[in-house]
């Protein structure tokens, strides 16, 4: 999912070892996973792919958790820098080129897991990036069925965000079901719409560069009401004075980060019409 971008900038090598089973969603890990590889790509910067590697290896640690590292041969995060890596907001990336929320999602996710997620690095010498996560606890080998809900039909979705992990997350989830429209730029999302374009849910990030996702809603209330209805707002948990005033006015549905994949069915399944007790166990 992540080769488009990686392949321009570096190799991937990979040394899998044994590790105990975690339990988690496959989403939220693969937010996470995808976050530090695109992140320790375009570290990297593009071109001269031959010099550069990424190593992604698992293994289990002395206290039985499942490890995760992916080290780069990048160019190494100052330390003044890497005390603020989490923070949410924060970032060393150009304008318009990442909101600063991907490692704090990410840290936010391996906490809710009980997990830790930490990063060492040397100027000059690159970066590591290492997940530990808890092995899952003993039970039965039958997996007990979780109860999903089920869309009366197929529906049509659109995701607009502009950290491409997250439209991926979202579509990842939701794929199976329904036809899922990804762009990274609300501004590409209006033509669309105004093609013709029919869909039945829009998962909009609040905070983007550029159009915002409030700036998104007000165009669409205009110009189609009843789709500016069936908008689901994206957010971080962080809001400026102008997006808590506007949230605090506005009655749509709202989906917060990290995401949890029932909710995202839900969400869509009640928009599309789900019969009482009409869910799937997975």
């Amino acid at each position: 999912m992540t080769e488009n971008i990686v392949r321009h900038h570096t190799r991937v090598r990979r040394h899998y070892g044994t590790t105990p089973f975690v339990e988690a969603a496959e989403s939220q890990l693969g937010q996470v996973f995808m976050n530090l590889l695109v992140n320790a790509a375009q570290a990297m910067g593009e071109g001269q792919v031959e010099t550069k590697e990424i190593v992604v290896t698992t293994h289990t640690d002395v206290a039985g958790r499942a490890v995760a590292e992916i080290r780069d041969t990048g160019p190494g995060i100052p330390q003044e820098t890497l005390r603020r890596i989490f923070d949410p907001f924060f970032t060393t990336k150009e304008v318009g080129q990442g909101s600063g929320l991907g490692l704090s999602i990410a840290h936010s996710i391996v906490e809710s897991l009980g997990g830790e997620i930490s990063v060492e690095s040397r100027v000059g010498k690159g970066t590591t990036f290492r997940v530990a996560l808890p092995p899952a606890k003993p039970r039965d080998l039958m997996k007990v069925p979780i109860a999903q809900p089920v869309a009366a039909r197929r529906g049509r979705v659109l995701v607009i965000d502009d950290e491409p992990a997250i439209g991926r997350v979202v579509s990842r989830v939701l794929q199976n079901e329904h036809d899922v429209i990804v762009v990274a730029d609300a501004r590409e999302a209006l033509p669309l719409i105004a093609a013709g374009e029919v869909f039945d849910v829009v998962f909009c990030d609040l905070m983007m560069p550029g159009m915002t996702g409030m700036d998104f809603f007000e165009v669409l209330r205009e110009s189609n009401p009843e789709l500016a209805r069936r908008v689901v707002f994206v957010t971080g948990g962080a809001f400026t004075a102008r997006t808590t005033e506007f949230l605090e006015k506005s009655s749509n549905a709202r989906l917060s980060k990290p995401f949890d994949p029932i909710a995202i069915r839900r969400i869509v399944a009640d928009y599309l019409g789900v019969p009482e007790g009409h869910v799937k166990a997975v």
